[in-house]
């Protein structure tokens, strides 16, 4: 980018404008609004780009990232990813060269680079925040809004809720996370968003202008530690932000949601497979559907167990597997998973594997492209998801084929 683009004259390239906003803010917007700032390739390759050259540069003491209205950003460019994989098929392993490489390798990098940021990096995610955007959420400062809409629907589409979000699971009160990740939960309130640690402010629509426009005005020198630098712009976030989020969704949930999914997330602990833990939920919110005295309860329960009937079996199958390998490194501090580098690396295992089968495309027809809404699963059933299928997407790969942290430079 160039260095001293402006407010009046932005630097852009594939949908994302950047520039300096005075003389120590750089300002990153995503500009596809068509697609809900659904991001290709291109786009966080680019967007990468503008963190780059704002981190190297010692004069900006802060990073805003913003979308458009309507959008943060609705997640990645599926519909592409599925040309690809459609066009030039593969069984495992993605051959040298394959566009699904370069989506990963990009998108997952960026993720790491972003929590790995020198300076406070704050998103404004407002409107549409799922998928991808949440490689937002691995940054400092989180805004939202009353009409912002989060979710994590990739089991819809024969993928897995990925971009880390495992990691910020395992760090969410109770088995919320793994909730959200297997059944697509959208959340709308800000109370909510707040109270699961995805959110750090909630600032009122019509004053996110005004919060835009005193980031830009102030004084933002970087610090010797960001701790510092985060220390000193919170009073000013705080002076933007409401004090009281309103209600909240989750609030009165969070002990009968754990009695269902935290034995599913503990299954490995437990000894039990992933698909027995998964017939065991499925169990579980069935006889709180039928059986439970609270009309929220049974409300929960039976809206829980529709999610998970539309959703792709293995996509749940691993899924939970992920999470619960995410989440027993994260309770024992220790392993390679116990670190976000650590698990952005399995999941780009998972990711090139899982786009290359049936159900990824399949999912895709259903949701996006078609929108039918009726995807034909393969297999069909939970039950016949099996062990080998499932140790197959989490193996190893050769050396030299997987997460490359040098493939952005």
């Amino acid at each position: 980018m160039r260095k001293y683009a402006t407010n009046a004259d932005p630097h852009e390239e594939n949908h994302i404008k950047s520039w300096r906003d005075g003389q120590h803010l750089g300002r990153i917007h995503i500009d596809r609004p068509k697609a809900l700032n659904a991001m290709s390739a291109d786009m966080v390759q680019a967007q990468h780009n503008a963190l780059t050259a704002f981190s190297a540069d010692e004069s900006i003491g802060a990073i805003l990232v913003e979308g458009t209205p309507k959008a943060f950003c609705a997640g990645g460019d599926i519909k592409s990813i599925r040309e690809e994989v459609l066009r030039q098929p593969y069984e495992s392993n993605p051959p040298e060269g394959h566009p699904s490489r370069r989506v990963f390798q990009t998108e997952y990098n960026q993720v790491i680079d972003v929590s790995q940021c020198p300076v406070p990096y704050v998103s404004l995610c407002h409107g549409v925040w799922m998928g991808f955007g949440m490689q937002s959420a691995h940054g400092d400062v989180r805004v939202v809004s009353e009409q912002t809409v989060f979710a994590m629907p990739e089991c819809s589409i024969g993928l897995f809720p990925d971009v880390g979000f495992a990691h910020l699971a395992a760090r969410m009160p109770g088995a919320v996370g793994l909730f959200l990740a297997l059944t697509g939960k959208r959340l709308s309130k800000p109370a909510d968003l707040l109270r699961i640690g995805l959110a750090t402010h909630f600032v009122k629509t019509e004053r996110l202008p005004q919060l835009t426009q005193a980031l830009g005005l102030r004084t933002l020198k970087r610090s010797s530690t960001k701790a510092s630098a985060l220390s000193g712009l919170e009073p000013m976030l705080q002076q933007f932000a409401e004090a009281e989020a309103g209600e909240s969704e989750l609030e009165g949930l969070e002990t009968v949601l754990d009695s269902c999914f935290l034995p599913a997330l503990e299954h490995m602990d437990r000894g039990k497979s992933t698909v027995a833990a998964l017939d065991a939920l499925v169990v579980d919110l069935l006889s709180l559907a039928q059986s439970s005295s609270r009309e929220q309860e049974k409300t929960f329960a039976t809206e829980a167990l529709e999610s998970l009937q539309r959703q792709c079996p293995t996509s749940l199958a691993v899924t939970l597997r992920h999470y619960s390998e995410v989440y027993q490194a994260a309770q024992a501090g220790g392993g390679p998973l116990e670190s976000l580098q650590g698990v952005m690396e399995q999941e780009y295992r998972i990711a090139v594997r899982m786009v290359a089968r049936p159900d990824f495309a399949e999912g895709v027809r259903a949701q996006v492209v078609d929108k039918d809404r009726s995807p034909k699963w393969q297999p069909s059933e939970l039950a016949d998801v099996s062990s080998e299928s499932l140790d197959a997407v989490f193996a190893g790969m050769p050396s030299g084929e997987g997460l490359n942290r040098d493939f952005l430079s």
